[in-house]
C-alpha cells in the first residue's frame, strides 16, 4: 500500500501540493496518472500527472527515492 499526496498543476504551470489530502492507495498502479515530472524543492522527488500538459491533477508517492 502506497501513501499518495495529491498535486495540482494550473494552466500557467504553477504546482500546488495538497498536504491535507494524503491518502492510501490500494494497488500498485498509478493509472490514470502516467505522465512523470521530476520535482525540485518539494518533499517528493516526482509527481505523476493525469495529463501531460496543461491543468492537471497528479499524485506523488510519499517516501519515494529521488530520481538522481
Amino acid at each position: 500500500m502506497k501513501r499518495l499526496v495529491p498535486y495540482i498543476r494550473t494552466a500557467d504551470g504553477a504546482i500546488q501540493r495538497l498536504s491535507d489530502r494524503i491518502y492510501d492507495s490500494c494497488g500498485d498502479s498509478l493509472e490514470p496518472y502516467v505522465h512523470t515530472q521530476n520535482l525540485v524543492g518539494w518533499p517528493e522527488p516526482r509527481v505523476f500527472w493525469a495529463k501531460e500538459t496543461g491543468p492537471s491533477l497528479g499524485v506523488a508517492p510519499m517516501g519515494a527515492v529521488s530520481p538522481d
